[in-house]
């Protein structure tokens, strides 16, 4: 990794702004996007090359139509849909005012994990950051909803950035909710085993986004997996930019990159694995575990064990027989599939689905 700032690719960042640190009671919060803007242009004036990822859309969107508040696919969708054009309206207006040029990309996961999708958001982010612009990137919501803590890692990854910053509400993982008034107290790194981290974790803090901490978490692990170093940190605080990309002190949470055996894996396995939180775990024998430690296939005949209610394709941990957690990614069969038939032949994993997770 090479130091200095203004050093060509290695001076790339992704930051992503969270839904609580843009809207205010539905609406595009003035002071908050200021904020935004501030760390943008400190981050330039530095010479940092930033992509903004930002959430928002459907939450403007919800307030245009009361049939949008219903909690359906079709309704995020169409809010989605609403929100966007006035969410950047709002940013391109105002960074102009900063005197920065803004151009918007709508992107899904598949375009940055795809190798054959991938070259033409090469292209398009190679020229606007050759015309001083800062791209503004959003998950495209209105084909189906997923998040864009997710979507910042990946391409954070994608364009191998230095740093990926997640602005949010709270600066950093904590060991409680201090939303909640709880004696909760902030956590400088993340070194520790994955799991232990997420046991930490609480879910949504009621900021009208489709994330929480366990969700910034599997972004963190997609970043941190890809060698992308990422911080947490408090959206008002328009230092935290180029103090994280140089390494000095924030009030925020360092997650550094994770250590690999070899080459970190690709985007598009980073992506089925760590997605979304796991939704149950399958615990496997020593064959299994030597399966997955020699990077093979996992057989339902060697899982001992199924816990939890999940579905073909969920996220799942692959859990050892000393109970660490060595794994995670898509499943192929359902909790029910893979429980009946005395433990089928098939797949559960092939050898693309899983990551490795080092736990000490």
């Amino acid at each position: 990794m090479r130091d200095g700032i203004n050093d060509g690719t290695g001076n790339r960042v992704v930051i992503k702004v969270g839904t609580s640190s843009l809207i205010t009671r539905g609406k595009v919060d003035p002071v908050k996007l200021d904020a935004l803007c501030a760390t943008v242009s400190k981050g330039i004036e530095a010479g940092l090359a930033p992509v903004l990822v930002t959430s928002g859309a459907i939450a403007l969107g919800r307030t245009m139509h009361s049939t949008l508040t219903q909690d359906t696919a079709e309704a995020a969708q169409t809010a989605a849909a609403l929100g966007q054009g006035v969410l950047y309206s709002a940013l391109h207006a105002r960074f102009a005012a900063h005197g920065l040029e803004t151009g918007q990309i709508l992107l899904t996961p598949r375009a940055l994990v795809a190798p054959e999708r991938g070259g033409g958001v090469r292209r398009t982010l190679d020229l606007m950051r050759s015309l001083g612009m800062v791209p503004i990137v959003n998950e495209n919501d209105a084909l189906g909803v997923r998040n864009n803590d997710v979507l910042a890692a990946l391409l954070s990854g994608f364009i191998e950035a230095r740093l990926l910053l997640l602005l949010t509400n709270v600066a950093g993982l904590y060991d409680g909710n201090p939303l909640l008034g709880e004696d909760a107290v902030r956590i400088a790194e993340v070194t520790g085993p994955i799991s232990e981290v997420e046991a930490v974790a609480g879910g949504s803090t009621g900021d009208s986004g489709t994330g929480g901490m366990l969700v910034k978490l599997s972004a963190c692990w997609i970043a941190t997996h890809a060698g992308v170093r990422t911080v947490v940190a408090d959206a008002m605080d328009s230092t935290a930019l180029v103090a994280a990309f140089r390494g000095d002190e924030v009030a925020g949470t360092v997650f550094p990159p994770r250590t690999a055996h070899s080459a970190a894996p690709d985007l598009g396995r980073l992506w089925r694995a760590f997605r979304n939180p796991p939704s149950g775990s399958v615990v496997c024998d020593a064959t299994g575990q030597q399966a997955i430690e020699s990077g093979r296939a996992l057989l339902g005949g060697s899982v001992d064990a199924i816990k939890g209610s999940f579905g073909s394709g969920d996220v799942v941990d692959i859990v050892g027989s000393d109970s660490r957690v060595i794994a995670r990614g898509s499943v192929r069969l359902s909790s029910a599939e893979a429980g009946a038939g005395g433990r089928p032949a098939s797949a559960l994993f092939n050898h693309c689905d899983y990551v490795r997770i080092l736990e000490g």
